[in-house]
């Protein structure tokens, strides 16, 4: 379809909205045209639930040509329903860096396995919590408060990473909590040299 994405962007269980952002950035596409591309039928001011039965998976990989399991993994899972917030919960490091986990979504997490920070909801900005729905407010919005536009962090990751900007432990950490966390629900057979994988690369970042 003539869109730019590179699989290489994302780090283990990168959630769909920060897959999204990336493919945004990338493509020069606004909120409500993405939306409409992952499903011509979803209002893209109304939005959808980022959950596995809800979305059209083979739609999906088709437009953004990423493996299944890599956007399955990135979908949260009809069966945890009632366990997921309602709202986006991020890092400020991570999004400063273009990672969102899908981890984060999960109301037993309270801190970001890499950096350490404690998961915000509100804008520093304007107080308010964006709802964890796939519309042209929050799609359309990469890294920024989808109610007042502000970054999220001190700063926007460029939109053409070649490799992710973390360094190789926060690479490391992050895929080893997704995999405790998610691999048995997931299937994703993740192991160690799956590890090693996310820890290569150029250094560099926070």
């Amino acid at each position: 379809m003539g869109f730019i994405f590179d699989a290489e962007w994302l780090l283990s269980g990168e959630s769909i909205v920060s897959i999204l952002w990336k493919f945004a950035r990338a493509n020069g596409l606004p909120g409500h045209a993405l939306v409409r591309l992952m499903d011509r039928d979803i209002d893209p001011y109304e939005g959808v639930e980022p959950i596995r039965d809800v979305i059209d998976l083979k739609h999906l990989r088709r437009m953004l040509l990423l493996p299944g399991n890599v956007l399955r993994a990135s979908l949260l899972d009809p069966g945890q329903r009632g366990r997921y917030h309602p709202v986006f919960p991020y890092c400020r490091q991570c999004t400063s860096l273009g990672h969102h986990s899908v981890t984060y979504q999960m109301f037993s997490e309270n801190r970001c396995p890499a950096h350490r920070q404690k998961l915000e909801t509100k804008c520093q900005h304007c107080g308010q919590e964006a709802p964890y729905i796939l519309n042209a407010s929050l799609v359309g919005s990469p890294y920024r408060c989808a109610r007042c536009g502000a970054l999220y962090a001190t700063r926007s990751p460029p939109a053409f990473a070649t490799k992710p900007a973390m360094r190789n432990e926060h690479r490391i950490a992050i895929a080893r909590h997704f995999h405790n966390r998610m691999a048995g629900g997931f299937r994703l057979g993740i192991d160690d040299r799956d590890l090693q994988l996310a820890g290569s690369g150029g250094r560099g970042g926070a």
